[in-house]
C-alpha cells in the first residue's frame, strides 16, 4: 500500500470536516488534526491520527494498524503530560463525522 493509499487519510477527511463543523457552531473551540507515519518510519505497520485542543489542553491520539484494518486504538491525554498509551478499541467504522465532532465538543473540549 502505498502512503497516500492509507485508511489515515480517510479518517482525517472526515476529521476535517468534522473540525470545520465544530468551528462554525464554537467558534471558541479549535481542534488541530495531524497525521503522523513516524510508527511507520520507525518499523511499526500504524499511523496515526491525533486531534488536539491546546486551548483545554486536550489530545485525542487514534493509532490504524495494518494488521487490524477494521478498528483502531484511541486514547484521550493531556498535551501537557505523557500519553499514558492506554487505548481503547473502537471499530473503524465507528468513527464518523457525528462521533469525531461529539468528541471535539466533548472531551477535547474540556480542561
Amino acid at each position: 500500500m502505498k502512503i497516500k493509499d492509507a485508511p489515515v487519510y480517510k479518517l482525517a477527511d472526515i476529521a476535517a470536516e468534522a473540525q470545520a463543523q465544530v468551528q462554525a457552531q464554537y467558534p471558541q473551540l479549535d481542534p488541530v488534526i495531524a497525521i503522523s507515519h513516524q510508527l511507520r518510519a520507525s518499523g511499526f505497520a500504524a499511523d496515526t491520527l491525533t486531534v488536539q485542543s491546546t486551548r483545554y489542553d486536550q489530545r485525542l491520539l487514534i493509532v490504524l494498524h495494518d494488521a487490524r484494518p477494521n478498528e483502531v486504538d484511541y486514547e484521550f491525554s493531556r498535551l501537557s503530560e505523557e500519553a499514558p498509551f492506554a487505548f481503547s478499541v473502537l471499530p473503524l467504522v465507528a468513527l464518523d463525522l457525528p462521533q469525531f465532532v461529539r468528541w471535539m465538543t466533548g472531551p477535547l473540549a474540556q480542561g
